[in-house]
Parts: C-alpha cells; structure tokens; sequence
C-alpha cells in the first residue's frame, strides 16, 4: 500500500475568497500540499489537482469550494486509488453567513 499524501485544495471564487480569510484557511489544513485557485472546476483549476496527484503522489484529496452536487464530475478520481472529500464553503458558509466575520471564518475553518 502506498504512503498517504493529502492534497487540500480551496477555491477562491464564488464568493469564497471575499468572505474569508483563506490564509488561514492554509494554515490550519494540516496537509502535505494546501493549494489555492481562483477557479478550481475549471480546466486550469482541475489540472493543478491532476498534477499533484501525477507529480506529487497525491493520493487524499479535500476540494473545498462549492457542493458536490455540481462540478461532481470534475472531481470524479478513482475510488480504489484516491480518497475524495468535498468541504462545502460556497453554499454551506459564504452565501449564508455574514462574509468577513470571526464566526464565519471559523465554520469554515470547522468544516475544512
């Protein structure tokens, strides 16, 4: 069995980057690998994923952006090989929580 590497990933769009701090965010991840983009379901922002897995040995991926129930399909990786998590920042605290206050940040800092 291969060694774990977790990969977070937090999208900066939508809201999500307004509304937190996401430096901090980083911080308390605890990953091998903590990434931002401002897109993370787009081409560019699926790629920055793939490569990590690809080149870094990525093997857990936390994607915190928007639900799982949209952009499934971009986060789709092999269930036998990769671990996939989605944190929920987008609907589940940024557009239903003040933007920019300490509670807000730190449910997302709970979730993530």
């Amino acid at each position: 069995m291969s060694e774990s590497k977790l990969g977070v990933y937090i999208c900066t769009d939508c809201g999500i980057g307004e509304a937190l701090n996401i430096e901090d965010l980083q911080k308390i991840a605890k990953a091998q690998i903590c990434r931002t983009h401002p897109f993370l379901c787009s081409q560019e922002g699926a790629q920055v994923i793939r490569d990590d897995i690809n080149n870094e040995g990525v093997n857990k991926i936390v994607v915190a952006a928007c639900s799982q129930r949209v952009n499934y399909d971009v986060f789709d990786y092999d269930p036998l090989k990769y671990v996939t998590e989605r944190v929920n920042l987008r609907e589940h605290v940024v557009w239903s929580h003040p933007p920019n206050t300490e509670e807000t940040q730190a449910m997302a800092e709970d979730y993530l």
